[in-house]
């Protein structure tokens, strides 16, 4: 049977759990930039904050990303499966958009880097 105390003890922690759930869904950690490869050179890093198109060519052909709102998607490619346009939006760190036929990456950069990224017991 439960004692006072314990009770005491397990609302606690159900409350600080349901704190840092709470807290951890409202901060955001957006991106700021994202970066534009093709192949191994970076072509450019693109804020998120100006919307714009850029229009660059890729290995096999052309490519079109569009920044908008905060977010990044490759809006046109050359490539013949498109699955880098199908990808869509993307607007969280750590987030990419790959096409392979054109080697293109676009990958969502943090505003600040976390010193852990995850713990392992």
């Amino acid at each position: 049977m439960l004692t006072k105390s314990d009770k005491i003890l397990i609302i606690g922690l159900i409350t600080i759990a349901s704190l840092l759930l709470v807290v951890s869904l409202f901060i955001s950690n957006e991106g700021s930039k994202a970066l534009i490869k093709v192949g191994k050179a970076p072509i450019q890093k693109v804020s998120l904050m100006v919307n714009r198109k850029i229009d660059f060519e890729g290995e096999n052909g052309e490519v079109a990303i569009e920044v908008r709102e905060g977010r990044v998607r490759v809006a046109e490619s050359s490539c013949p499966q498109k699955i880098c346009v199908k990808t869509g939006w993307i607007d969280k760190p750590g987030q990419s958009i790959i096409c392979f036929p054109n080697k293109v990456l676009v990958a969502i950069e943090a505003k600040k880097t976390l010193q852990t990224d995850g713990v392992t017991y």
